[in-house]
């Protein structure tokens, strides 16, 4: 579809994207398909969390301003966002209106696989006043099925940033090392922090210079072979000395973090609940770990003992993948026809 055309649909379906997070990449995907942006939450993120309730007061002051929007299409960012949004914006708003829920948390894991049951019912109840999903990577758009009623779903992967892709792709990890880094945020339970710490212990018993680096989070305290330097602004270094990716987490829907690590040539080792295992199955099949820390660790040794030319070769090949995961990424179709459809 020509810009000229996408721009022409765009006014036709005016959709209007509400942020929870407004998380870059996110903003890129509904770039050049809605009119104009809200970001409902104010200026909280990973890094500066609030309460519930002055999260339940946005969203409730949200959709009352939406009331009387001329918008026939409302994006919506967040699984629990859109699930306590769309009822209200259905019920309340003079115009029919379409909800379109961006699902790209750890939400639908929380609620059906560790079976929380509140979150549970408040998702199921009120994904019943959405009509359609933008689900970001497979693991996402596979749980939607599974667990809510059928809904049309166009599965999307999230940018890399090109001045990011220069700088990552030159690196050559060090591959010969014993360091694992883990990057995150948010919440360290979802990110896997507890299993990869119990993986270190496991792999220190075999290697004693093995080096954990934590990216990310504030206040974990150091531990012999532990590093966490917190929040980072440029994560090239940890990987040029790093040979390892650890990421055990539970349910992320699709960290960049994980494709970024292999265009630089670290080796990814990722839990079975993430979207990037798409990604990291590509290389071998061993990447992908159950959430068991003993598992990785064991994964990893095999990893470190094998011979330097297979190293390499797994690092050239996590190189390639990435690379391909970018060049589909550039061809992704536009959201305008989802959209559209779902306005229909």
């Amino acid at each position: 579809m020509s810009q000229a055309l996408e721009l022409k649909t765009e006014s036709k379906i005016n959709a209007i994207a509400v942020y929870s997070g407004a998380h870059p990449a996110h903003q890129r995907l509904l770039a050049n398909c809605c009119s104009k942006n809200i970001k409902m939450l104010g200026e909280w993120s990973a890094g500066k969390q609030v309460s519930i309730r002055i999260k339940l007061r946005s969203y409730l002051s949200t959709a009352m301003m939406l009331r009387a929007n001329k918008a026939n299409v409302i994006i919506i960012e967040g699984t629990l966002p859109a699930a306590l949004m769309a009822p209200v914006i259905k019920f309340l708003n003079r115009r029919p209106k379409q909800v379109i829920a961006l699902c790209a948390d750890d939400a639908l894991y929380r609620a059906f696989v560790e079976a929380s049951a509140l979150t549970r019912i408040i998702i199921r109840h009120g994904f019943r006043s959405v009509s359609g999903i933008i689900a970001i990577g497979d693991l996402t758009a596979k749980l939607a099925k599974k667990h809510l009623k059928p809904l049309p779903i166009a599965v999307r992967y999230p940018p890399i940033p090109q001045d990011k892709v220069d700088k990552l792709s030159p690196i050559e990890p060090a591959l010969n090392s014993h360091n694992l880094v883990l990057i995150g945020g948010g919440s360290q339970y979802c990110k896997g922090v507890d299993i990869a710490i119990k993986c270190l212990f496991e792999l220190r018993q075999q290697f004693s210079d093995a080096k954990l680096t934590i990216l990310g989070f504030h206040g974990i305290a150091e531990q012999p072979g532990i590093v966490s330097p917190g929040p980072v602004s440029d994560i090239s270094s940890y990987l040029s000395s790093s040979s390892v990716l650890i990421h055990p987490v539970r349910g992320d829907a699709f960290p960049l973090v994980v494709a970024e690590a292999m265009l630089a040539g670290v080796v990814p080792f990722v839990s079975e609940w993430t979207g990037a295992s798409s990604l990291a199955k590509q290389v071998s099949s061993e990447l992908v770990v159950p959430l068991n820390a003993e598992e990785f660790a064991k994964r990893i040794i095999a990893f470190w003992t094998d011979t330097p030319n297979n190293r390499n070769a797994m690092s050239s090949k996590c190189k390639q993948v990435a690379q391909k995961f970018l060049v589909d990424g550039r061809n992704q179709p536009s959201l305008v026809k989802f959209i559209e459809k779902i306005r229909n």
